[in-house]
């Protein structure tokens, strides 16, 4: 019983280090018919992850042991452990891929890559969130804007101590991590700890439910309203053009895919476009933006930019745009 205490301590460790190298799966089991019998069952992606493991990162203390309790074994582990092709279809658990792969961009502060993961009607939800905290992001537009305002103020250093868990359902998964990062120009380290709750769909990420430390996130994390912009200096712009002769309604169909399109870009509050009841040719733009610098990279975008080549036969005189402020 010391014995299988002690290994289930130690191998601990390799299962929290080893998802950074490939690992997706890591058992241990103990023979009920024989109890001093031991099984350690390792999936690894690649084998280059295994050897590059084993050959300077497993954990310092399970080699230790190992080589004090070999006067307790049989046969030495090296000599019983075995590398197999598996030759029946293969088992995937996408949650667990889409949910390292989540972590490593968002360690990359690599937003672009974080907008690609989530299904059009993703829920990020925090069931714990404290007062003033968001408890849910519904969508992949807002999603991916939530992620953009915040990798604007958050700097992350890593998200370690990974423990993937899959469940039967390769859809699912359950995944342990701890963050450190710093917020804004403050050099201080913030620390955290997760549980999360993670199911996919046609491979991206449909619900990432996470639950964290709140007191620690009221102590160190910006608010929900400097996350998400909303105390930023909106940058507000009414826009108005006039169609030509005729091409009113091709000019209607055009600014209804730009406003879908412009909504979706970041750093966008709302994008609304009008048309006049008493004069069908005129048309005016309400867009409000998180910051002047969101709504500058929009017009300098290419989607506008073919936008706007297009605009140009249908319009009659130039467009005009007038940069709002807010009373208060």
């Amino acid at each position: 019983m010391k014995f299988a205490k002690k290994l289930l301590a130690v191998t601990d460790g390799e299962r929290r280090v080893g998802p950074e190298f490939s690992m997706t799966r890591f058992d241990l089991h103990q023979n009920r018919s024989n109890p001093s019998q031991f099984l350690l069952y390792e999936t690894w992606t690649t084998k280059s992850g295994f050897d590059e493991y084993h050959r300077a990162h497993r954990p310092p203390e399970l080699s230790s042991f190992l080589e004090e309790a070999s006067e307790l074994l049989t046969k030495a582990p090296e000599d019983v452990s075995q590398q197999w092709t598996m030759i029946s279809a293969p088992y995937e658990n996408h949650a667990t891929i889409a949910a390292t792969s989540f972590l490593d961009a968002l360690t990359a502060s690599d937003a672009d890559t974080i907008a690609g993961m989530w299904t059009e009607d993703a829920l990020l939800e925090f069931p714990f969130a404290p007062e003033g905290f968001p408890e849910s992001v519904e969508g992949q537009p807002a999603i991916e804007k939530y992620f953009r305002d915040a990798l604007a103020i958050v700097t992350p250093i890593g998200y370690p101590n990974r423990v993937v868990t899959p469940l039967a359902d390769p859809s699912a998964c359950v995944i342990e991590f701890d963050s450190k990062l710093t917020v804004g120009d403050d050099p201080t380290v913030q620390e955290n700890s997760y549980i999360t709750i993670v199911r996919v769909r046609d491979g991206k990420i449909a619900l990432f439910k996470e639950h964290y430390d709140s007191v620690k996130r009221v102590a160190g994390f910006p608010s929900a309203d400097e996350v998400t912009g909303d105390n930023a200096d909106t940058h507000t712009v009414t826009v108005s053009l006039n169609a030509r002769p005729g091409a009113g309604d091709e000019l209607a169909t055009l600014m209804r895919e730009v406003s879908a399109r412009a909504a979706k870009d970041p750093g966008c509050q709302y994008y609304r476009v009008f048309r006049s009841h008493d004069d069908h040719a005129a048309f005016t733009i309400f867009e409000a933006w998180d910051r002047e610098v969101d709504f500058n990279a929009h017009m300098a975008a290419d989607w506008v930019v073919e936008v706007n080549r297009k605009l140009a036969p249908l319009l009659d005189g130039p467009i005009t745009a007038q940069p709002l402020s807010e009373l208060s």
